[in-house]
């Protein structure tokens, strides 16, 4: 059954929408693998970054650890004897581990382009997850600080997809004449 709070929106950080968010991933992940390859989709099967593109994404990458990984890692212990934030903590990196194997995995498989869409929507479910969660962590002055530098990495995350990764491997479509 799905949690409802009491303004009547779902939780999302609710085993079942957890779940369901990740099998339709899962789902929609392969399909636009299949869906590239065979052409039928206006994306390239590679990211084209520029080296200068690509310098900055190893960077990029390296924040990502520490602030989407090691910092939550870190709030995780810190909230250790506190079950309600142990629970938020937990479903939080193991969706961001689902992520990862997810990237890994498909753009292995099917092409390297995946990790963008599945980086997009990830990251969009990261945040409701956070902002439904804070409601119910108790977090110490630095927890919260912490928590807010979190936030604010994954709303950049979505800034940067949306202007640098998914124009790289958009194909724009010519109108037949």
């Amino acid at each position: 059954m799905l949690r409802v709070d009491a303004e009547g929106v779902v939780a999302v950080n609710h085993g079942p929408v957890i779940t369901l968010f990740i099998l339709v991933m899962t789902s929609l992940s392969i399909g636009y693998g299949f869906g590239v390859k065979a052409q039928r989709l206006p994306f390239s099967a590679e990211i084209g970054f520029s080296d200068q593109q690509w310098s900055f994404l190893r960077w990029w990458v390296k924040l990502a650890l520490v602030t989407g990984v090691l910092l939550p890692i870190a709030l995780y212990v810190q909230s250790w004897e506190q079950p309600s934030s142990s629970t938020f903590w937990v479903s939080y990196l193991l969706v961001v581990a689902v992520q990862l194997i997810s990237e890994r995995v498909f753009s292995q498989w099917l092409v390297p382009s995946v990790v963008v869409p599945i980086g997009f929507c990830y990251t969009a479910f990261r945040l409701w997850q956070l902002l439904d969660g804070f409601t119910g962590l108790s977090l110490s002055h630095l927890a919260l600080v912490g928590f807010v530098g979190v936030v604010l990495f994954w709303i950049a995350n979505l800034v940067m997809l949306m202007t640098i990764a998914i124009p790289t491997i958009y194909k724009e479509q010519r109108l037949q004449e």
